[in-house]
C-alpha cells in the first residue's frame, strides 16, 4: 500500500516510490513496528491508510503516510482515518497531533483545516523548490 501511495501521490511525500521499493524486508518490518498504521476498508478493498507515532515535541504524536485511494477520495475515508489516529493520540495520553503537508497538496490541506489543524508557520523544503507545511491541533 505504501508503494502504490508513492507511485499513486508523488507529490504528497517526502519520500519516493523509487528510494522506497529498494528497501528489504527488515526495513519495512522496522516500519510497521515503529508507528501505528490504520487502514479503512471498503467493500474490502483498501481505501487508505495512515500512521501514527511519537512526535518530535514532548507530548505530541505525530501524524504520517496519510494516503486514500484516489476512487475512495471524497467520500469521508480521509476523515475516518485523521479522526481514528487522533482517537489514537488522545487513548495513549498525547496532548498534541502534527502533521507536514505539501504545498501542492489542497485537497489535503483543507482536510486537516476543516478538522481543526491550523498551520504552525513552520515550513521546510520537501525536495528542491516545494514546500511543505507543519500543522497540529490538539487531541
Amino acid at each position: 500500500m505504501r508503494l502504490a501511495a508513492l507511485k499513486e501521490a508523488p507529490y504528497a511525500f517526502g519520500s519516493t516510490y523509487e528510494r522506497e521499493v529498494e528497501f528489504d524486508d527488515a526495513t519495512w518490518q522496522r516500519r510497521v513496528v515503529d508507528r501505528v498504521r490504520f487502514v479503512v476498508e471498503v467493500d474490502g478493498e483498501v481505501a487508505g491508510t495512515v500512521s501514527g507515532g511519537d512526535g518530535e515535541v514532548t507530548g505530541a504524536a505525530a501524524m504520517t503516510a496519510m494516503w486514500v485511494e484516489p476512487r475512495f477520495r471524497r467520500r469521508g475515508v480521509g476523515e475516518v482515518l485523521v479522526k481514528t489516529v487522533l482517537e489514537w493520540a488522545r487513548g495513549n495520553g498525547y496532548s498534541r497531533m502534527f502533521l507536514w503537508v505539501t504545498a501542492v497538496n489542497a485537497g489535503a490541506e483543507h482536510l486537516y483545516l476543516r478538522l481543526g489543524f491550523v498551520r504552525t508557520g513552520a515550513s521546510q523544503e520537501v525536495r528542491p523548490g516545494e514546500l511543505e507545511y507543519e500543522m497540529s491541533r490538539e487531541v
